[in-house]
């Protein structure tokens, strides 16, 4: 039985094409917030084959190993890392922190001998004094040291429960370790049909913009995410090694802060360099530099180190790992990242620079297109060669008005 011959349906007008547009727009929002918990793992997926697509390429490329043979073998790898890893690294840190936690009592009866000590009236001049003996700064300090004392063991006593949790992680955090390994994985195999299917959708005059845009947004995370990791194992390296020298106690946890605060911008040295101040104070005695410059001296001397470190970071590893692409001014990352941990947490605070890198980007194009200008000249144009995005297919780079 042969089908009917129907007409073909009438082309939407503008207004109707607006309001399907507004229509999908709400049910993909409505999706998504229903569907957040989804959103980590795809993040953590999206990076994680940003990381692995340039290592598939090198393989490829210099060997005659197939495609899909040196994914495989690449995530087989990852997954012996995730095994490996925690098995090995975990147990020390997890030592570290709970000599680190039972140290800290003395900690603070040390700090209370050395309050005692400057309970004395300072002199300035004849007239003008202050009086320390008069300031209720026991009562102070013994409120300090209780809030800090329960904030830290309460802290530290998450941290190893998180350790252990890693080393005996239970069934949801394999499925969701798994998740982002299988979307990853397909990601990277099929990284050229998926972008493709995604420039199919968009008008062809608009095609060779997508291209060139999406091109400068890859340039951009892939500097980022991989020169990120260089600098946190750099930096965790050569904070372990100095720390071992100058006999610091709790190498391996510094170097372990030291890296994880490179994912924090402009405030993570900071942050990483109090902790090794405060061990070098009140361990002092452990350390042969310590011992010859005693605490004080030994604190200003690991300052000037970490000082050191992140200056020689920032003037000489950061243009050649990373390179001038984010072009952020300090205050608008460290804003982003207040931002970024609003919305997202720690993932937030950590994405915040590229992200906002990347909105730059989108808004340079878009304002270009306002003001009548070419979005993409001669001399910005990324080299598409060296991207990951592919070229369009039989696409027209020719833009025409709205």
């Amino acid at each position: 039985m042969s089908m009917p011959k129907y007409p073909n349906s009438p082309i939407w007008s503008p207004g109707s094409k607006r309001l399907i547009v507004i229509i999908m727009t709400f049910v993909s929002l409505l999706v998504i917030l229903r569907l957040h918990i989804l959103l980590p793992p795809f993040i953590l997926a999206v990076i994680l084959a940003y990381l692995v697509e340039p290592l598939v390429k090198i393989i490829t490329d210099r060997t005659r190993i197939p495609r899909i043979l040196t994914i495989v073998l690449i995530y087989l790898i990852i997954v012996a890392a995730l095994v490996a890893i925690p098995i090995s690294a975990i147990p020390p840190i997890v030592v570290q922190v709970n000599a680190l936690i039972t140290n800290i009592p003395a900690f603070i009866h040390q700090l209370s001998g050395l309050l005692n000590e400057l309970q004395e009236p300072i002199y300035i001049t004849e007239e003008i004094v202050i009086p320390l003996n008069q300031l209720p700064l026991d009562q102070a300090f013994l409120s300090l040291s209780g809030n800090l004392l329960n904030i830290v063991q309460g802290f530290g006593g998450q941290t190893i429960s998180i350790f252990g949790s890693v080393l005996g992680a239970s069934l949801s955090t394999i499925g969701w370790v798994l998740l982002v390994l299988f979307l990853s994985f397909y990601m990277v195999k099929d990284h050229e049909i998926l972008f493709h299917s995604l420039l199919d959708l968009v008008p062809k005059n608009y095609q060779g913009d997508v291209v060139n845009l999406s091109a400068q947004i890859s340039d951009l995370w892939n500097a980022f995410l991989r020169g990120q990791l260089v600098l946190c194992f750099v930096v965790g390296t050569i904070v372990f090694f100095v720390a071992i020298f100058i006999g610091l106690p709790n190498a391996l946890l510094l170097a372990l802060i030291a890296g994880l605060m490179e994912f924090l911008p402009t405030i993570g040295p900071i942050l990483a360099a109090i902790p090794a101040a405060f061990l070098g104070y009140f361990q002092s005695s452990s350390s042969w530099l310590g011992n010859i410059l005693g605490p004080f001296w030994f604190v200003v001397a690991i300052v000037i180190i970490y000082t050191v470190i992140y200056q020689t970071e920032n003037y000489y590893l950061v243009p050649r790992i990373i390179g001038h692409r984010l072009r952020l001014h300090p205050i608008v990352v460290v804003l982003g990242a207040i931002a970024g941990a609003s919305v997202a947490g720690i993932l937030g605070i950590i994405l915040a620079a590229p992200i906002l890198a990347t909105s730059r980007l989108v808004f340079s194009y878009v304002y270009a297109k306002l003001t009548d200008q070419p979005p993409f000249p001669e001399s910005q144009q990324p080299n598409q060669d060296s991207q990951n995005a592919p070229e369009a297919p039989d696409s027209n780079p020719q833009t025409s008005e709205i």
